[in-house]
């Protein structure tokens, strides 16, 4: 195992570990400079932002834009997992948010329950053996979507709760750090992964073996070749990610640290001089994270989705990218906005690791008669 994977095994192992510690390294460093930090705050600020983007731009190379066209195979799935996303997700969070008596906060609470999955998600699916594909094509929607959604939300909690918030900067910050690191993602994804196996494909395939049989182009029809040759791209694609997958992973998790840090440093005097912010903002997260997977795992075994389906539901509709919420937060809402962001992924992630162990148990609550039977004699033949 080269060392880059072995340290991206052992971060993703103990990340929870990490981001507590994280936290304490910026309360740590934050509370004694609480002055001069406050004092070079423009800095700071952009300190978070560049941090925010560098988390997010891994996942961006990631994602499988030609997956989208793919949806269609999983209505069901993708219409929950949209009313999820979209609907249940953000109303939760409005109804949680009055519990802040700081203003800031509560958008910020709202912000970071509206913002796409993260990458971790599909990773989560992954380790559940649900289905990848429609994990991606629910990350795209949830992507995309959100270029509506984050405004749209904002704009409606701001008058419910009586708070002027301008929504030109909201538009501006969603464009730096959605539409930007998208871009920069995917040319990079076509010059590591697309630009390479079409190299490699000229190279004779080397080091790759995609092939069963040799092509005999001379038997072939035109569409069988260009058939066949796509298969090859697509095989070859597939193993050139997997040769990047430990260097983004360890990428995204190193410079997630690095912003939880930063996040809690610049708001250290807050939370230590009021705890019961921090812990208000722990509880009330579990509770929606509860909820919603609670929830969604009633609703997709009512309309008969698969377990497979299921997991790819329940992830991406749970789990946000707080990278996303803390620069929009930070562009557009002011610092104490971004608290939340710092503070949630402390919470996200025992509570999805906590579902992921239950996956035996909410596998055999999808399964139905005939495959239990078909489980229970294998397990009497082992």
């Amino acid at each position: 195992m080269s060392p880059v994977r072995k340290a991206a095994k052992h971060l993703k192992q103990y990340l929870l570990l990490y981001a507590v510690l994280a936290m304490i390294i910026g309360l740590a460093v934050g509370y004694p400079l609480r002055a001069s930090i406050k004092a070079h705050h423009e800095e700071i600020k952009d300190l978070i932002v560049l941090f925010a983007i560098l988390t997010i731009y891994p996942s961006m190379i990631q994602l499988r834009i030609g997956e989208l066209g793919k949806a269609a195979t999983r209505v069901k799935a993708i219409i929950i997992g949209v009313v999820s996303v979209f609907l249940v997700s953000p109303l939760l969070a409005m109804l949680f948010a009055g519990l802040f008596s700081i203003k800031q906060l509560s958008l910020g609470f709202v912000l970071t329950n509206i913002v796409p999955a993260s990458s971790a998600s599909i990773g989560y699916v992954l380790l559940t053996g649900g289905s990848i594909e429609l994990a991606t094509v629910l990350a795209l929607i949830s992507l995309f979507g959100a270029f509506a959604a984050i405004p749209g939300y904002m704009s409606l909690y701001a008058k419910l709760a009586t708070i002027n918030i301008p929504l030109k900067p909201i538009m501006k910050s969603l464009g730096i750090t959605l539409l930007v690191p998208l871009i920069a993602g995917q040319l990079t994804r076509y010059a590591l992964i697309h630009n390479r196996a079409r190299r490699k494909i000229l190279e004779g395939n080397q080091g790759y073996k995609c092939l069963e049989r040799r092509i005999d182009a001379h038997h072939l029809g035109v569409h069988e070749l260009y058939e066949a040759l796509k298969n090859i791209e697509r095989c070859i694609v597939r193993k050139l990610e997997e040769e990047l997958k430990p260097h983004l992973s360890l990428w995204t998790m190193i410079t997630m640290l690095v912003l939880i840090a930063l996040l809690v440093a610049s708001k250290a005097g807050m939370i230590v001089g009021k705890p019961i912010i921090a812990v208000k903002i722990f509880v009330l997260q579990a509770v929606i994270l509860g909820v919603l997977l609670s929830l969604v795992t009633v609703i997709d075994k009512l309309f008969g989705l698969s377990y497979e389906e299921h997991m790819s539901v329940a992830f991406l509709s749970a789990t946000k990218n707080a990278s996303v919420a803390a620069a929009i937060a930070v562009m557009a809402l002011g610092p104490v906005a971004a608290l939340p962001a710092a503070l949630i992924p402390v919470i996200q992630a025992p509570i999805a690791i906590a579902y992921v162990q239950a996956a035996p148990r909410i596998r055999s609550l999808f399964s139905t008669e005939r495959e239990r039977v078909t489980e229970e004699l294998a397990r009497a033949r082992a």
